[in-house]
């Protein structure tokens, strides 16, 4: 009992400091003046970015909107990112129903957790660090290849503390010492790397907007729903409508740009409902066609992980039980160390286009887990067979294809700006991702536990006993199997970009400087301009983006 008071007690103490921290920053207003030079619509990943580096000049004055408020202490936990879906603070946007995957899903649905609030998806993300590979950008258009990157690539490891995991990470070892014995091509492997600091999450509201919100030239304007781009007649972008907490509607005009940071799903429900996309469409809505551009909500993508489940016999993972033990809280909260300061994930590898990260605790709280995710309950359990055992030893391999051919959409559900839009990210459409999950991701995972050391922990991959697949061998070696344990538990790892592809040619939503095409002083920067999936976490990769775009804007050459 005394370890629950004293839990609670420094919960309280966090908390009181948290809300003491957030005295009102001189940026953070509740009324807009009538114009701004330049707008940001969603203070996320890329609007933080944005924010800080156009505001550094003086001279122009820049609105951030931002439709959510701030996010309380726990997003600053690393490991309790999971608890935050769901809540106030998350968009909580479903998939339309899967016709190829999902299947052990209620009504074949995913749910796909977006921040909503200063930070964005940054504030409730893993912190998962990586740029891809090199080859991931060869068709990428003039400017954005992955030598153009590279400098602010650098840029983005020096501000945002990329970091491995500075504890002892047993299973971090084996896994690395594991490519010994491997002697497999195109094979790399490495400990998970991720962005904190001292113990917590650091994401760009910490490392842009937090150290420049108190300029005069920079207005944050949060619990605000924009909800159309104002175009004059010569399709020009004029300002922004917006929504304000109390429901009353206001207008704000841009003198020199208006620039969306919204993301993947709201940018594309944005563009449409101000005019701008597939003139069929938008005619099905009734809505004026500012500019006809197709593509706008197509070539939507997201990688698909299959999580196998991997038994221990040695005491070397993270457990639900070892984390609730007061020494572990008390480590965290006293020193900021321990397993609370990292994201959980130990390491992570690639082969060929397949990927796998290990995620070092497979003991699970059954409730939380199949709230946030809608798996059904006997799917869950057969993936998950330590549910009911918060001590049981154990991890993930968390298996994907890192380069998915499948493609799917965002469209209108209705022109209520409040009504989520249509996501259908078509998981496993295409065959070649199953391949490229099999081959690789599982088979590659399953010799890795060949391996000395990882034999050494008694580590043994775990069949899911699932109602689909109990006419097929029960091994992952199994090419049918394995496709069917896809089929039925695969689930988003929550990557989800593409929806206003960025391109050289006349068909993509945003040109090499990332203006939308038809109309002008209207610019994306955010997940959905990705013309193509990163063989990676794709975070870090658009804070580089976003780095890069501000100097575009401020027609500044990075020196």
């Amino acid at each position: 009992m005394w370890n629950y008071l004293l839990v609670s007690s420094l919960i309280v103490i966090v908390s009181l400091l948290y809300h003491f921290y957030f005295n009102g920053p001189a940026s953070i207003i509740e009324h807009p003046n009538a114009n701004y030079d330049y707008i940001i619509v969603g203070a996320g990943t890329t609007g933080c970015v944005l924010a800080s580096r156009l505001s550094h000049n003086s001279n122009v004055t820049v609105l951030i909107v931002e439709a959510g408020g701030h996010f309380g202490w726990v997003s600053t936990v690393p490991i309790l990112a999971p608890v935050l879906q769901g809540t106030d603070v998350d968009w909580s946007y479903s998939t339309e129903p899967q016709m190829y995957s999902s299947k052990g899903f209620w009504n074949h649905v995913q749910k796909v957790p977006r921040g909503k609030g200063l930070g964005g998806s940054g504030q409730m993300n893993h912190l998962v660090h990586s740029f891809g590979k090199p080859e991931d950008y060869k068709a990428w258009p003039k400017g954005w290849s992955y030598a153009d990157l590279l400098p602010y690539f650098k840029k983005v490891s020096d501000i945002m503390n990329v970091m491995s995991s500075p504890e002892e990470e047993y299973l971090a070892e084996a896994f690395l010492m594991a490519e010994e014995s491997l002697k497999l091509n195109n094979v790399t492997l490495q400990k998970g790397l991720l962005t904190t600091k001292r113990g917590s999450r650091w994401s760009t509201f910490n490392a842009h907007l937090e150290p420049v919100w108190n300029r005069r030239n920079l207005h944050i304007l949060m619990n605000t729903l924009v909800s159309k781009i104002l175009f004059k007649e010569n399709s020009i972008a004029d300002g922004i409508k917006v929504i304000y907490k109390d429901g009353s509607v206001g207008k704000i005009a841009a003198r020199k740009e208006v620039i969306l940071c919204a993301g993947t799903i709201n940018t594309p429900q944005l563009l449409l409902l101000s005019g701008i996309g597939p003139a069929e469409d938008l005619d099905k809505f009734q809505i004026p066609v500012v500019s006809n551009l197709p593509e706008v909500g197509k070539n939507l993508f997201d990688h698909f992980m299959l999580p196998v489940y991997v038994n221990l016999e040695a005491k070397v993972s993270m457990t639900l039980m070892k984390l609730q033990t007061l020494p572990e809280v008390l480590n965290y909260f006293v020193f900021g160390r321990g397993w609370y300061a990292t994201n959980g994930i130990m390491a992570a590898g690639r082969f060929n286009n397949s990927g796998v990260m290990l995620f070092g605790m497979a003991s699970t709280e059954e409730k939380l887990l199949k709230t946030i995710s809608n798996y059904k309950t006997e799917p869950y359990r057969s993936l998950y067979p330590s549910y009911n055992n918060t001590s049981h030893e154990g991890f993930l391999f968390l298996s994907m294809c890192l380069q998915p051919k499948s493609r799917g959409s965002i469209s209108l559900r209705s022109i209520n700006i409040r009504h989520q839009p249509r996501i259908d990210p078509a998981y496993l459409q295409q065959y070649d991702d199953v391949l490229c999950t099999h081959e690789g991701s599982i088979n590659f995972a399953i010799k890795l536990l060949e391996t000395p050391k990882f034999r050494k922990y008694g580590a043994k991959v775990h069949h899911p006993d699932l109602e689909e697949c109990q006419h097929l061998p029960q091994d992952y070696r199994n090419l049918e199997y394995s496709e069917c344990v896809m089929r039925v538990g695969g689930m988003t790892c929550y990557h989800i970009c593409g929806s206003c592809r960025m391109g050289a040619d006349n068909r993509s939503v945003v040109d090499e400087k990332l203006r939308v095409r038809g109309v002008s002083r209207l610019r994306i920067i955010d997940a959905s301009i990705l013309p193509s999936p990163i063989s990676g976490n794709p975070n870090s990769v658009l804070i580089a983006m976003a780095e890069r775009a501000s100097d575009l804007i401020a027609d500044r050459t990075f020196h």
